[in-house]
């Protein structure tokens, strides 16, 4: 502020000065003109005849000392003679010039105006000047009412300051105190009516964040609610026969089959722990979008499809692995990416059955590659395709087998971390799912 003052008090002290200055030339102008309109000619000689008025206008102390010339080509014909000329080449008629000379050891205003007159061959030359003693003090009282008000208006500014800030802070104060009425689970958006609109983008954006978050605490909620109901299942079935255990013959063949199905709901309640420990964890990784780094895809997928190959030779499943031509280098997250073909191809394996064909290929498509796995099972529909991607969701021909709807939903979640894309096809065969993820080129180095 104090500079805005500054800044406007040298412009306003400008502007005075060159009115001052204007008004004053002005007054000089009209001296200078009366006197050329005095000037007759006599016998060939120029003279200056003066009314008292405009003797009385020059010479008048009030408005500091004036001094008058006339001169004709270079000399001077009546007047003040050691008056400077600022002029010395002559002027037009009715030409008129304005200059600051020192003039008896005083600065002063001098205009000069040329004046044609009858019988003469030339132009004569009138000059006119003025100290600045008039000037200086109009101007000093001007700049000193200007600083007046400068100073009038810096005061009144601090003493409103306060006022202003906190008039200005009044949306911001009641969006302080919506939020502190709030309880913890209330995230609807705050009002932008009222929000000025300086603000409107910061509210924007906190309503954007809220509304994150409140997705976030929806998502956690219903991943909560469908793990306990997942997971009562395989407990139930824990505790109901190990009551029966307590009450049968030891090594009989009621006991037997408990723990059979202990075991068969032990291995469910694992492997369903094993999913939501992958699922969060996909989660997290989406929000930290954890770094990529260059991988061979050839020795990525081949190492991948190894871990299961002794689960295919005990399912009696045939596990192939097809090879992309030359070296073809993916940007991923090593054990994200790893995770994610580990869903698919365990998936493939689980519904095809025993006896099916399963196939992990590497294919080179433009700007990236395709990690596809094929199977020749019963596959997935186009119109259930969609849905399957949604966490615990089973279709009714699978509700017989082990699972718990986690697979796909995990594998989606991994790609979009590590910036892959997953879909799902037809087998080319016609017959059974292809689930074919994209990863992106790596950089060349």
């Amino acid at each position: 502020m104090a500079g805005l003052a500054l800044l406007l008090g040298f412009g306003g002290a400008l502007a005075i000065r060159g009115a001052v200055q204007a008004v004053n030339d002005r007054i000089l102008g009209a001296a200078s003109r009366a006197l050329a309109e005095s000037l007759t000619v006599e016998d060939g000689e120029i003279a200056l005849n003066l009314s008292p008025a405009i003797f009385g206008m020059l010479e008048d102390n009030a408005r500091d000392n004036v001094y008058y010339k006339v001169s004709y080509s270079g000399r001077a014909v009546t007047g003040y003679a050691d008056l400077p000329d600022i002029a010395p080449r002559g002027l037009r008629d009715t030409e008129v010039r304005f200059g600051s000379v020192t003039y008896k050891g005083r600065p002063v205003r001098i205009v000069a105006e040329g004046r044609r007159l009858p019988g003469i061959a030339q132009p004569a030359v009138v000059e006119v000047a003025e100290t600045l003693g008039a000037r200086e003090r109009i101007s000093q009282r001007l700049l000193i009412g200007l600083a007046i008000l400068e100073a009038a208006l810096i005061g009144l500014s601090i003493l409103l300051l306060p006022l202003a800030v906190r008039w200005g802070m009044r949306p911001l104060i009641r969006l302080r105190a919506d939020m502190d009425r709030r309880v913890a689970s209330d995230l609807t958006p705050l009002p932008t009516d009222d929000v000025p609109l300086e603000l409107r983008d910061l509210v924007r954006a906190f309503n954007g964040m809220l509304a994150r978050v409140d997705a976030t605490l929806q998502g956690m909620r219903r991943f909560t609610a469908d793990a306990s109901h997942q997971m009562r299942t395989p407990l139930s079935i824990l505790r109901t026969h190990i009551a029966l255990l307590r009450k049968a013959e030891p090594g009989g063949a009621e006991a037997r089959s408990s723990i059979e199905d202990i075991d068969h709901a032990s291995d469910r309640l694992q492997r369903l722990l094993v999913q939501l420990l992958a699922l969060a964890r996909a989660d997290h990784a989406a929000l930290a979008q954890e770094a990529v780094e260059p991988i061979d895809a050839n020795d990525f997928a081949a190492t991948v499809a190894a871990d299961h190959a002794a689960a295919a030779v005990r399912e009696g499943i045939e596990l192939k692995f097809e090879r992309a031509p030359g070296m073809s280098r993916i940007a991923t997250h090593a054990v994200l990416g790893a995770e994610l073909l580990n869903n698919l191809i365990d998936n493939a394996m689980r519904y095809s059955g025993t006896g099916a064909s399963v196939t992990v290929s590497v294919e080179i498509e433009g700007d990236g590659v395709t990690v596809a796995v094929e199977d020749d099972g019963p596959g997935i529909s186009p119109d259930d395709r969609d849905r399957v991607f949604t966490r615990f969701t089973r279709l009714d021909r699978d509700t017989a087998r082990n699972g718990s709807g986690l697979g796909l939903p995990i594998a989606r979640a991994l790609a979009e971390a590590i910036g892959a894309r997953l879909s799902l096809d037809t087998a080319h065969s016609g017959r059974g799912l292809r689930a074919s993820v994209w990863f992106p080129a790596a950089p060349a180095v």
